[in-house]
């Protein structure tokens, strides 16, 4: 009988303990959603003076050139695809280059048929004309049919 009595006052303080750890867990997601609904509040009324990063979509098609050989350089003609959250003055680089390969004012989407030839892969930026901070990059990739041969090709033979 003491037995059973002691595994009920576990369970009854098991309970209890359980009741208080779920409201402190409740109390704790209310903080959460007020602190962050004064910060989206906050963050409204600033918008205009600090920069929200845009977010862009940048698609390639191919997205990868294919040559015969490793080495080769490849030819593809890539249509070039972009959308923004919103309009604004973009430029479209190749990574690590000074001139821009194509720029647009006041818009929010674009085109772009890119002559590519290349032997390596090459990276494709999206930035803001402005502030130069990266809005979005894709991949062009080149891929060969064959590997280069490694082994030397002799010119004579014994037998």
């Amino acid at each position: 009988m003491e037995l059973c009595a002691t595994r009920s006052g576990l369970l009854a303080k098991g309970r209890r303990n359980l009741r208080s750890i779920s409201a402190l867990l409740i109390l704790w997601l209310i903080l959460l959603l007020v602190a962050s609904m004064q910060a989206y509040a906050q963050g409204d009324a600033s918008a205009a003076t600090i920069n929200i990063p845009v977010t862009a979509q940048l698609q390639l098609k191919p997205g990868r050139c294919v040559a015969l050989h490793q080495g080769q350089v490849c030819y593809q003609r890539v249509q070039l695809e972009w959308r923004a959250a919103r309009a604004g003055h973009y430029c479209l680089y190749q990574k690590s280059a000074d001139q821009p390969l194509h720029c647009w004012q006041n818009v929010s989407a674009g085109e772009y048929v890119y002559a590519f030839a290349s032997d390596t892969s090459v990276q494709l930026q999206l930035l803001d004309a402005q502030t130069q901070a990266l809005i979005a990059q894709a991949e062009l990739e080149v891929a060969w049919v064959y590997k280069a041969n490694t082994r030397r090709k002799t010119q004579w033979r014994l037998f």
